[in-house]
């Protein structure tokens, strides 16, 4: 296959497009770009699922019901069902088990009394001219603060890119779509318990379509796309075999090229 003769259309940037783009952009390529098959799902993408169903399953409980029992018992409702040969091991099953549990029970069991939330995930689009496209998210918890609202996103794991998408995004989207900025963002990692907390203003609006514009350069041209060198990644991507014949076609080429 030839990826230089190729270039990607972007009418609308999605937040899960990105995220599987910064986790490796060949992986991005066959999932999204050539559609091809990717049913055989790993851990990550489950345990988010999971997470997705516990979150939004609690704070949709009575306000008195919202406490750890209930909590461990959503977990254990949606976790019942988990595969362990999804995961690297028996070992790898339980400590994410026991992890993610430990990290909701610590995020998610009130403090103080709780005020319904104002978006519950919930996906949404707007356009936004600097970047010629639309620009499309879910909301998975928008809080009510004094001044202004509250964004909370919970994730398996993420690095600090990752962690930066996700700002740029929901600080652009919010500028645009609500004509407001949140008072707070939290990404919450469940895997090593950090939240990251970011209180945005308006120069962080500019610094975030700078940084959407330029991903959206790279995702249009798909030979300049770099294979990711985390063995994390690839360890659970459904596109390896695929990946290392794509691989193995430019190492032949390039001797190829080097004979002639």
């Amino acid at each position: 296959m030839d990826w230089s003769q190729k270039q990607v259309t972007i009418k609308t940037i999605t937040d899960y497009h990105l995220e599987s783009f910064l986790r490796c952009p060949y992986r991005f390529y066959y999932q999204h770009i050539l559609s091809l098959d990717s049913s055989q799902v790993k851990w990550r993408q489950v345990v988010q699922s999971i997470i997705n169903k516990v979150v939004y399953s609690f704070y949709l409980l009575p306000a008195n019901e919202q406490n750890t029992l209930h909590v461990l018992k959503l977990v254990d409702h949606y976790w019942k069902n988990m595969n362990p040969k999804a995961f690297e091991s028996k070992v790898h099953y339980y400590m994410v088990l026991a992890k993610t549990t430990d990290q909701l029970l610590q995020f998610l069991v009130p403090k103080t009394e709780q005020v319904p939330p104002l978006f519950l995930y919930k996906k949404m689009n707007t356009y936004v001219e600097e970047l010629e496209s639309d620009l499309s998210l879910t909301f998975e918890l928008v809080e009510w603060t004094n001044n202004s609202f509250k964004v909370k996103k919970f994730l398996v794991e993420a690095d600090e890119e990752m962690v930066h998408l996700y700002l740029h995004m929901l600080v652009v989207f919010s500028d645009k779509a609500f004509k407001k900025l949140p008072e707070k963002i939290e990404i919450i990692t469940l895997l090593d318990g950090k939240k990251h907390s970011f209180s945005p203003s308006k120069s962080n609006v500019d610094q975030g379509i700078l940084y959407l514009n330029k991903m959206k350069i790279f995702l249009k041209q798909p030979n300049n796309y770099l294979k990711t060198n985390s063995m994390a990644e690839c360890s659970s991507c459904p596109f390896t075999d695929k990946c290392n014949e794509h691989h193995d076609s430019q190492i032949k080429g390039s001797n190829q090229n080097f004979l002639h």
